[in-house]
């Protein structure tokens, strides 16, 4: 089985569509951060006079945008998920063969097996790859979001965020250079 692309002109369910849906999503938490930075400056500048009215707002600015990053970084790993199993269920329609049973219980040698793991079965399956220094970052990311979410209080920073939306992009640049077109 080889990774195609659906008809043209279809371009949803494609790798590049999915590289442009996580780069819409990390483009709109650029903005809000930007928003955010013009904001607080314009309430710094507000409180000129105020000692302690700038010393109570100091800190506002990291914490507005410490709580947007907790949300967005979460989120993003989720809709990669979401996409990924999209994807190789369109794959696996576009070359005739069952679909992949997301849910399926299976255990490897090192205990249960992630959703990565079953993405790098996907792709072994169509004969694709993408850098297992990817994966790797998606899967570091995938174990702290599911810490954070569970068992520690883990607060992930901005670069936790820029790790996670590098790789994702990463991810589906390289299985869009790999699909086949059909007619």
């Amino acid at each position: 089985m080889k990774l195609k692309r659906p008809p043209y002109p279809t371009v949803v369910g494609t790798a590049g569509y999915f590289f442009i849906q996580a780069g819409h999503r990390e483009t709109a938490i650029e903005h809000a951060t930007q928003v955010i930075g013009e904001h607080a400056a314009q309430v710094r500048e507000s409180f000129a006079g105020n000692p302690v009215m700038v010393e109570l707002e100091a800190p506002m600015e990291s914490w507005v945008i410490e709580s947007l990053i907790q949300g967005a970084w979460p989120r993003e790993y989720h809709e990669w998920e979401k996409a990924t199993k999209g994807y190789f269920e369109g794959q696996h329609e576009r070359n005739g063969s069952s679909k992949p049973d997301w849910k399926a219980k299976i255990r490897s040698a090192g205990g249960a097996v992630s959703h990565v793991d079953r993405v790098r079965a996907q792709l072994t399956l169509f004969g694709g790859s993408v850098s297992e220094s990817v994966l790797s970052k998606i899967d570091s990311q995938r174990l702290l979001i599911n810490g954070a979410k569970h068992e520690d209080e883990y607060l992930a920073t901005e670069q936790d965020y820029r790790t996670l939306t590098e790789a994702i992009a990463e991810f589906w640049n390289d299985l869009a250079q790999q699909e086949e077109f059909t007619v």
